[in-house]
């Protein structure tokens, strides 16, 4: 196929660069990712506290770090890609949570676990159960569903964890239209 002149496939993408404010910032690798909790979907959390959306208002006026996703409380939290534990510990906001180092540039923060199953500098592989999801930090809340809060960054810009690879669905609000009521 030609495209302006040039010969292009379609396949893959490989990997891809980051502009942020019209400067190019480098390459981001685009290798496969596994999901952080194993689902059928992973459903993002939709909730009367709030929406779990990557950049989603949140109070103050600063938009959502990551995405949130909805497990049973005390699933397993899985490493997407394989790095090494750059910090553990306890927020005020995030709860208990654990930030991995994968190369390159790219970490990966997992938030609100009820437990955490790894220490600062240990190796984990792609897919390794690395904590447990929990209800820790501003999760606390009785209205807030049990989630995983996951926050991806490239070379210290915070990216869409949908951007990659991960299939995100929102959760189908049930109507009594739906469910064959009035």
């Amino acid at each position: 196929m030609r495209i302006q002149g040039r010969s292009v496939a379609v396949g893959a993408l490989l990997g891809a660069g980051l502009v942020v404010a019209g400067q190019q910032v480098g390459r981001i690798s685009w290798r496969p990712v596994v999901a952080p909790v194993e689902m059928a979907q992973l459903v993002i959390r939709r909730d009367a506290k709030g929406d779990g959306h990557f950049g989603a208002p949140r109070s103050g006026h600063v938009a959502h770090r990551g995405v949130d996703i909805e497990a049973p409380l005390g699933s397993p939290v899985r490493a997407i890609r394989s790095g090494r534990v750059i910090t553990t510990g306890r927020h005020r906001g995030r709860g208990l949570y654990l930030e991995l180092d994968h190369g390159r540039g790219l970490r990966s923060l997992y938030a609100h676990l009820q437990t955490v199953e790894v220490a600062t500098g240990d190796g984990v592989r792609q897919g390794q159960h690395i904590g447990t999801v929990g209800k820790t930090g501003n999760a606390r809340h009785p209205l807030i569903t049990p989630h995983l809060h996951l926050e991806v960054s490239s070379q210290g810009q915070l990216v869409d964890p949908s951007s990659m690879g991960l299939t995100l669905v929102d959760r189908l609000e049930e109507s009594s239209d739906a469910l064959g009521g009035n």
